[in-house]
């Protein structure tokens, strides 16, 4: 199976959501990383999971701007820099597309682990950067 496929069973199994929701919310979360990572890393990323660029276009679509809420609580709070906004906004997505908040953050860190562990180093390194603490 592809790469990207493993990535959505991974979803699916790990975070407790059937594979019609985990495509485009992997989509949000390879959207987040694309925002807050280094052009050349993110290129790095995209090479290391195959079918990646087209979940970004399916999470747009799908997605929407979501409703942006206080999800995270306190986990945020202690989140310095430009990543904070963009974490929040895809958390947003991701309660638009039905997870509730232990459900995203979970994702999120299935995502960025499967990202991590298939990417070169230097990607994972950029994303414990550039990403808040709690959630890689």
């Amino acid at each position: 199976s592809s790469k990207m496929q493993d990535l959505i069973n991974r979803v699916v199994q790990n975070v407790g959501i059937d594979a019609s929701t985990a495509q485009p919310a992997i989509g949000v979360v390879l959207n987040l990383l694309k925002s807050v990572l280094p052009d050349g890393v993110v290129s790095q990323l995209m090479g290391a999971i195959p079918g990646s660029e087209a979940l970004l276009g399916a999470a747009d679509s799908q997605a929407g701007s979501g409703g942006i809420t206080g999800m995270l609580g306190g986990a945020l709070s202690s989140v310095t820099g430009g990543s904070a906004g963009a974490v929040t906004q895809a958390l947003g997505q991701l309660q638009g597309l039905g997870l509730d908040s232990d459900k995203s953050k979970s994702l999120v860190s299935e995502v960025i682990g499967f990202a991590k562990e298939n990417a070169p180093p230097e990607v994972a390194a950029a994303i414990e950067s550039n990403i808040p603490g709690g959630l890689t």
